[in-house]
């Protein structure tokens, strides 16, 4: 997959894949109805920071139509339990009884706004609580636990403007640099993630706020930036940083 791949189509692969999974095993045990994809994640630091929105997990609707359906997690680390956000869809059951309705099916969740503080190993729960449409009352509940590493972020070492696979330190407006980023050492299981900033802001024409370093990778480079046409020679310089001090690029001089 390339590195430099669109967040969009990063939703659209792994929402594929979710339902593609799902297609392939139309059985589900009791303790599958919800369960986490992502165990692996950075200390400090939420989805909602980086702006990645791919979904953590899969809920299954074990009913024809549930007339009540209830999905919370508690990831282990005293933040305590509460609700995860879904695709979950109610519908009018028919035309003549207006009881709400979840249809059977498999529906993706995301918790982009919770943040471990700190590294270690958690145990995650689940709870699907739920209630099929004409069965006597009385909710089912299903709760799952799920083992989950956090992994402490890995500063910048370096991080460097190149085109053609060498240092460069002029280009014209218009052209395209590469960015190469370079950690101290390989990424975890989780990947890092890096706050990039550009110096002065808008002169490419496009830079990611963050960018992910794949797991057990040190190196990797984001490809074809393109900075813009100044109207006098101008001097850019990128930050780069995940903890501890920024790194920075040497000064990259872009004349019209």
């Amino acid at each position: 997959m390339p590195r430099n791949i669109s967040t969009n189509r990063l939703q659209f692969f792994f929402i594929a894949a979710f339902l593609a999974a799902a297609a392939a095993s139309p059985a589900l045990a009791a303790n599958d109805v919800m369960t986490l994809s992502v165990t692996s994640f950075e200390s400090g630091i939420s989805y909602r920071d980086v702006q990645w929105h791919s979904p953590i997990g899969m809920i299954s609707n074990p009913c024809s139509q549930a007339d009540y359906f209830a999905a919370t997690i508690d990831w282990g680390d005293g933040t305590g339990e509460h609700k995860p956000d879904t695709n979950v869809r109610l519908r009018p059951f028919s035309t003549e009884n207006k009881t709400l309705v979840v249809d059977s099916g498999v529906y993706l969740f995301w918790d982009d706004s919770h943040a471990f503080a700190r590294s270690g190993a958690y145990v995650a729960k689940t709870r699907l609580s739920f209630h099929c449409l004409g069965d006597p009352p009385g909710n089912q509940e299903i709760v799952s636990n799920f083992p989950v590493h956090v992994y402490a972020r890995i500063p910048v070492n370096q991080v460097e403007f190149v085109q053609n696979g060498k240092n460069v330190g002029t280009v014209a407006g218009h052209a395209t640099v590469d960015l190469s980023i370079t950690l101290d050492s390989p990424a975890p299981p989780s990947g890092t993630w890096v706050k990039l900033e550009a110096i002065p802001a808008g002169t490419f024409n496009s830079l990611p706020a963050f960018y992910r370093i794949s797991p057990f990778e040190t190196q990797e480079t984001i490809r074809h930036l393109e900075v813009r046409k100044p109207a006098a020679v101008t001097s850019l310089i990128v930050k780069a940083s995940t903890v501890g001090r920024p790194e920075q690029t040497s000064s990259l001089s872009i004349t019209p």
